[in-house]
């Protein structure tokens, strides 16, 4: 069986989320979407990402709490922010954290995500 990165996304528009999630099963991901930053926390505790895609402004819990958290466990997990506003957002880390602006293309999310993860492999290796 084939291996299919697993990918935690915390998106609050439903469209939105959908969308995503349907290109990224398409092109061979597992997702996992939640609407929150908590349900991303306890999404994640019950079987743990290969990489976070979190928008910013969520209710309950917003994409810096989340991030802070998520790294306090998993330092190396690699994250993909997505937003529309500038307030807030965590300084980009090559190999680490991309920053997509909102409207981003879908075309260049699954790049950006298939990067991350080929670097988090090389570190491993």
């Amino acid at each position: 069986m084939l291996y299919s990165p697993h990918v935690l996304l915390a998106e609050d528009e439903d469209l939105v989320a959908m969308v995503v999630s349907e290109v990224l099963e398409s092109e061979g991901f597992r997702v996992t979407t939640t609407h929150n930053g908590l349900q991303a926390v306890e999404a994640d505790a019950a079987d743990p990402a290969d990489l976070l895609l979190t928008d910013m402004r969520m209710p309950v819990m917003n994409g810096e709490a989340l991030i802070r958290i998520l790294r306090q466990r998993r330092p190396e997990l690699p994250i993909v922010v997505t937003t529309g506003f500038s307030e807030h957002i965590p300084d980009e880390e090559p190999g680490r954290l991309v920053v997509l602006r909102k409207p981003y293309s879908l075309s260049a999310l699954v790049p950006v995500i298939t990067a991350l993860l080929s670097d988090r492999r090389g570190l491993a290796s």
